[in-house]
This record gives structure tokens, C-alpha cells and sequence, in this order.
């Protein structure tokens, strides 16, 4: 495992632009090196730990939805009896703001932004909910989680990062929110996620056609999309959700 991420971290200084590990600052990898070595030692419990607390400063940081606001009133009817995948209670917050946005990391925390609810009916939204909680249920999430901490450590150098999941500074949490939201899944995560969205539409008799149509919406919003920076190719995604819905 040691020698997996060291060889990530390689792969991410040459590599930057891609979205691993951002203008990395050189005079810290010493201190990277200390912390990506507890990287690659953290159990899931401490990744998820970590998602507590990431989420915590997120939530006290946002515009979130009281429980009568109308667009967590509607989040519960649309999701409210989904409330575990693989055995983890599941917890909904929407954040307030323009931006169209999807998440959820590893400890369950899913957050919906009132941008994306604004622009979805309640099965494109299910749609796009389920494949978000698709990365969490397929683990795609906490391998996110795992290389967001690497990259924070090479950012923040020597002693920012524990090697356990004890209190963060708010300066780590940032920064280790920062990385994980701005990170990239591959393109056969994505279309894992995308066939486990489907499958959950399937399996609670919702419309499987509006799995093809949120893609089309989130195609048209062009690059400027927040949802779109870490989901490409919508159009071509749609008409394999096209495909699927279409089989018995």
C-alpha cells in the first residue's frame, strides 16, 4: 500500500494539471512524505472520521436548509425512505446558493444544492442523488477521501496532518474539503455511478427516463457548471442511461 501511493504522489508532481495534486508547493515535500506515508496507513474509520469533520466545518460554513425550509421538505419526500446504503445511515442537508451541485463523501453526509433542485424534477434529481450515492456505496468516495488527505499533506507539509483521524485545524479542513470537492473519478467510476443511479430508479419503480434528461440538463450548462467540472461528458453518458432504461 506504502508503495502504491508513493507511487501516486510521482505520478500526481508530474501530473498536476490533472486534478491530483495542485500546484504542489516543492519545498514541502519532506513534510508530504511524512503525511503520505500516514495516508496510506489510515483505516476507513479514521477516512470517515475525517469526512465528520469536513463536514462539520462545511455545514457551519454554508447556507443550509432548515428542516421546514420548502427545499428540505422536498429532499425528504424525494429521499427521505432512502435513508442507509450498505448498512450507513445516510444524512441529507441543502445548501442554499446558486450553484448547480451534487456531493457525498464516505461518512454519509449527502449535500444538494438548491441550484441543481431548481433545475431537476424529482426523478432527475433521485437520478442524480442516487449517483452520488453510488461513489459512496461503490467506494469510490473514500478512495477519494484518501487521495484528497495525500494531496493536503503535500500542500501543508510537515505536521498538518496526524497520523490518526484526531481534530483537524481548520486550515487542514479546508483544505482537505477544497481537495476533495474539486476531485476528478475516473471515467469507469462515473459510469458505475451512473449504472447504480439507474438500477436504484429501477428498483424503486421511478422514471428511468430521467436519467438521460438530468445528464442533458447538466450537458447544457456548459463548462461553467459545478456539477460538470467533475462529471465530463454528459451527452455521451445520457445516451448510454438512454440505453438502460430502455432494457426490461
Amino acid at each position: 500500500m506504502k508503495k502504491m501511493f508513493l507511487m501516486l504522489m510521482g505520478g500526481c508532481l508530474l501530473f498536476a494539471s490533472a486534478g491530483c495534486v495542485d500546484q504542489v508547493n516543492l519545498g514541502k515535500l519532506g513534510g508530504a512524505a511524512s503525511s503520505l506515508h500516514a495516508a496510506a496507513t489510515l483505516d476507513d474509520a479514521e477516512l470517515k472520521a475525517m469526512c465528520v469533520q469536513m463536514r462539520q466545518k462545511g455545514d457551519a460554513e454554508a447556507a443550509v436548509a432548515s428542516p421546514d425550509n420548502s427545499y428540505m421538505t422536498r429532499l425528504t419526500r424525494i429521499m427521505g425512505k432512502h435513508s442507509s446504503v450498505n448498512g450507513l445511515p445516510l444524512n441529507y442537508k441543502v445548501y442554499i446558493t446558486k450553484d448547480v451541485n451534487a456531493n457525498a463523501s464516505a461518512d454519509g453526509s449527502v449535500r444538494v444544492y438548491s441550484g441543481l433542485m431548481d433545475m431537476m424534477d424529482d426523478d432527475e434529481l433521485r437520478f442524480v442523488i442516487g449517483h452520488e450515492i453510488g461513489h459512496v456505496a461503490l467506494g469510490h468516495s473514500l478512495k477519494a477521501m484518501r487521495l484528497a488527505y495525500t494531496a493536503a499533506a503535500a500542500r501543508q507539509g510537515i505536521g498538518a496532518l496526524n497520523s490518526s483521524a484526531d481534530v483537524l485545524s481548520d486550515s487542514m479542513l479546508g483544505d482537505l474539503t477544497e481537495q476533495f470537492l474539486n476531485a476528478q473519478f475516473s471515467q469507469s467510476q462515473e459510469l458505475d455511478a451512473d449504472a447504480y443511479a439507474m438500477n436504484f430508479l429501477k428498483e424503486n419503480n421511478y422514471n428511468t427516463a430521467a436519467a438521460g434528461s438530468s445528464l442533458r440538463k447538466l450537458e447544457s450548462l456548459g463548462s461553467s457548471g459545478g456539477f460538470l467540472s467533475s462529471h465530463p461528458n454528459s451527452g455521451k453518458r445520457a445516451k448510454k442511461m438512454d440505453e438502460m432504461a430502455s432494457r426490461k
